[in-house]
């Protein structure tokens, strides 16, 4: 790396650093309670919001996602704060990881990544492609091969096109589909494929989706 690009990376990770504590200040999230629901180590937030290591970006989708912020709003501030454009490579690997993420969670395997790498290596060996670890951490990174997200998307029973980053009405949909096979998931119901509500549309899936998101809310605030 030459010196000029050193330096633009060092602005950029101390502008991550910078708009990570603000978030964290609007939140009013202390950093154990933050780990807890991001599952990072409070040292390694530690370490993140000092600016001591950069935030990778599984970390930062985590992190945002923890918060409900918008990972890729945030990397946009960051550039903006360091004085330099965003790179086009930076802001497809976050929508790519946070793509990888929710198409997990939806599938009921984010909370397992020994047992989701052995199922999807399983899958995409009967229809003869190799997953290898370190093919799947690429994915999970939103850096991975873009000849692996046919075989991925069919894994994961959204399309490939989705996995890959692409910015269409379709994409939208599949978010709104998996947010809402997600929490179908919450309420007990694991058999729901985000393909299975291809005749609606996606203004009704999220009202539904809202609908039991409130009802969960409820559910949970009478419990405590």
């Amino acid at each position: 790396m030459d010196p000029i690009s050193e330096t633009l990376a060092q602005a950029l990770q101390e502008s991550l650093a910078a708009e990570l504590r603000a978030a964290q200040g609007i939140a009013d999230i202390n950093v154990r309670t933050w780990a807890q629901r991001a599952s990072i180590t409070h040292d390694s937030i530690y370490r993140i919001l000092r600016g001591r290591r950069p935030v990778s970006v599984v970390e930062l989708v985590l992190l945002c996602h923890a918060i409900e912020d918008d990972p890729l709003d945030l990397i946009s501030r960051a550039a903006r704060r360091a004085g330099h454009p965003l790179r086009s490579s930076r802001t497809i690997e976050v929508v790519r990881a946070d793509r990888a993420r929710l198409a997990l969670e939806a599938a009921g395997l984010y909370d397992d990544p020994g047992a989701a790498y052995d199922k999807a290596r399983r899958a995409l060996a009967e229809t003869g492609h190799l997953l290898s670890r370190q093919e799947w951490q690429a994915f999970l990174d939103g850096t991975g091969s873009a000849t692996m997200t046919d075989p991925l998307g069919a894994f994961l029973e959204v399309p490939g096109e989705y996995l890959a980053g692409a910015a269409d009405n379709a994409a939208a949909k599949v978010e709104t589909q998996l947010r809402f096979a997600r929490t179908m998931r919450d309420v007990g119901v694991t058999r729901l494929a985000a393909r299975s509500l291809d005749e609606l549309g996606t203004d009704e899936i999220k009202a539904v989706e809202d609908a039991i998101r409130e009802f969960i809310d409820e559910e949970e605030g009478h419990q405590q």
